[in-house]
């Protein structure tokens, strides 16, 4: 593929569509536009396209008031559609490494493989319990029917797509530079999944990616929704707070029993949702020994964005450097 001159970071989930055009020249980054647009309730389901038509004007509109003129666009995904695990195989020569891994990753994939479109990032390599050399990856498996339905909706508005990428590993990406010799976490709440990843010098040693249990989904679902009407419920805080202080509690201590040498020294808090920061702070409560914090990104970046545009697009902003970069 020839080298991109710009290109378009686009995310979506339940509420909007973000979007932001980035170019590259120099090793200097420049947006050149940025914008989002809500979706009405109903055009976006479980992490499906329910509204074409709807979904298609919306997009247009975006594309059009925000004067975005390129048509190459990497998506990134991160529904309950999107399965992260974290693996070790047998160490192999790197030529035979795609080949063992995509054989294997159904041992690790609750569902069937020919229904997910599968993908690994290397992590690092270690020894197994008889002292073997092994390779540990992170699998992202994500389905198949989703992913085409994404091209072909893009497609439609006459956006080429070049790349389909995690939104949770580039918000990651944007976290590396922040923290490179940290062993940090990091928590992402969506309206449909909740991320937990640990990572050092960009190599991640835990994921979990957890779709909102049923007993949580109406309050993590009312928590976006309320954020989106300006008014956030202290019932609907109680309870995601709740959800949240029970999940990261249980990841920091499972990882915590499996890494007693290296403990996780910060979790960075990452989410769309409102009263974010009164979130934080009740997990801080929990994991008293770990400080939670609210991450600023791209701050040695002149983007030309404000910080809290530098937060709302980060995962578009990641996608598309990750994609000029490539």
């Amino acid at each position: 593929m020839a080298k991109l001159k710009s290109i378009i970071g686009c995310e979506v989930d339940t509420t909007e569509i973000r979007a932001v055009e980035l170019t590259r020249e120099n090793g200097v980054y420049s947006v050149l536009a940025c914008g989002k647009v809500g979706l009405d309730e109903g055009i976006m389901e479980n992490g499906f396209v329910r509204d074409a038509d709807g979904f298609n004007t919306k997009l247009i509109q975006l594309l059009q008031g925000g004067n975005f003129k390129a048509t190459n666009v990497v998506v990134g995904v991160n529904n309950e559609n999107v399965i992260m695990r974290y693996a070790s195989f047998p160490k192999v020569p790197d030529d035979k490494l795609r080949n063992m891994v995509l054989l294997q990753a159904q041992e690790f994939i609750p569902i069937p493989v020919q229904e997910m479109e599968l993908d690994f990032v290397v992590a690092g390599e270690g020894v197994n319990d008889e002292d073997q050399p092994v390779v540990n990856v992170l699998l992202i498996a994500a389905r198949q029917n989703m992913l085409e339905q994404y091209i072909m909706m893009l497609h439609a508005a006459k956006l080429q797509v070049v790349d389909i990428d995690s939104s949770a590993l580039a918000y990651c990406r944007a976290l590396s530079s922040k923290a490179p010799e940290k062993k940090y976490a990091f928590l992402n709440l969506t309206d449909s999944i909740l991320n937990f990843l640990v990572i050092q010098n960009e190599e991640i040693s835990m994921v979990r990616s957890i779709t909102i249990p049923e007993r949580s989904e109406a309050a993590v679902k009312n928590l976006f929704k309320e954020t989106k009407e300006g008014e956030i419920s202290e019932e609907t805080l109680e309870e995601v707070s709740s959800f949240l202080v029970s999940e990261t509690s249980s990841s920091v201590s499972y990882y915590t029993m499996q890494n007693m040498e290296s403990p996780i020294e910060t979790i960075y808090f990452v989410t769309d949702a409102g009263k974010a920061d009164v979130l934080a702070s009740h997990i801080e409560e929990a994991v008293f020994t770990i400080p939670v914090e609210l991450p600023k990104f791209y701050e040695t970046e002149n983007l030309g964005l404000t910080e809290e545009q530098k937060k709302e697009f980060a995962s578009c902003i990641g996608l598309a450097m990750q994609a000029l970069e490539g």
